[in-house]
């Protein structure tokens, strides 16, 4: 949640100080040239998270929901960038997301009478990285409308690991059945999903009547290796124009699916994202 927090905040600022310099009806839409021309954004991306996982091997498949809020007070570091250079019709695409959030659960109960108490513990860690990279083409530049197609990767990777235990907080002694079996365990079991998928897709934007305004947009889809492994990416919002770039409050959402050995994992991520791009 803190860095979250910071994450929000230095974009916040980025935006309110580079502000100052703004200039009132400034053209949106890009300047297609024989000039280099590059831009940075930095990214505060708060989605909420759908999964589901399936098991093959035990025939199980579970299925979770954590809200905006839940992935807030749960993150951890991240880091959330987005790069594009342009010559002329052609261009360079870069954008990463990567995050970290956690969790943990305790819970004591009595087991074979009042004076045993087992506790028990977990501490889940979820990192996830999207990486995606494409050459990019003007296919359409008008006064009102900029569109260019795109064809590249994304890099995926989810690691979740686990950290349990299982102990006796009475007098120090381990819990043991009837048979003398002993119930204090711990383990830290680890799983890791990655691909790399190619993607094929679209992005620009549309001016709004003859002012500063304007609305962005980004589509792709990918289909990787494997029956189950795929990946999609949409965003939709309305941004704003000064002298040195633009602010955009948007509606992000990206999906994967990762076959492994073991099952299947498919993640949906949406949510609100605000972004600050300098162009230079």
């Amino acid at each position: 949640m803190i860095a979250f927090k910071k994450l929000l905040a230095f974009t916040s600022l980025s935006v309110l100080s580079l502000h100052a310099f703004a200039q009132s009806a400034v053209n949106p839409m890009p300047k297609v040239g024989d000039d280099w021309r590059f831009s940075a954004s930095i990214n505060a991306w708060a989605p909420a998270t759908w999964v589901t996982v399936t098991d093959n091997k035990r025939e199980l498949s579970k299925s979770t929901v954590s809200s905006i809020s839940d992935n807030i007070n749960s993150a951890g570091p991240m880091a959330m960038f987005t790069l594009e250079t342009h010559k002329g019709n052609w261009g360079v695409l870069a954008d990463l997301v990567y995050w970290q959030s956690s969790g943990s659960y305790g819970e004591s109960r009595p087991i074979f009478g009042k004076d045993n108490v087992l506790y028990a513990s977990q501490n889940v860690t979820m990192k996830q990285t999207m990486f995606t990279a494409a050459a990019t083409y003007t296919a359409y530049n008008s006064p009102s409308l900029y569109l260019d197609g795109l064809l590249g990767a994304r890099y995926i990777s989810s690691t979740t690991s686990l950290s349990n235990s299982t102990q006796l907080d009475h007098d120090g002694h381990v819990v043991t059945t009837p048979d003398g079996r002993k119930l204090a365990v711990g383990g830290n079991p680890s799983s890791v999903s990655q691909t790399t998928n190619p993607v094929v897709g679209f992005k620009g934007r549309a001016r709004i009547m003859d002012s500063s305004w304007f609305i962005p947009f980004y589509a792709d889809v990918g289909k990787g290796p494997g029956p189950n492994n795929g990946t999609w990416q949409a965003l939709l919002g309305v941004g704003d124009a000064f002298s040195w770039g633009d602010v955009t409050l948007a509606y992000r959402a990206m999906g994967f699916h990762l076959n492994s050995n073991t099952g299947t994992t498919n993640y949906t991520n949406a949510g609100p994202q605000l972004s600050a791009t300098i162009n230079f």
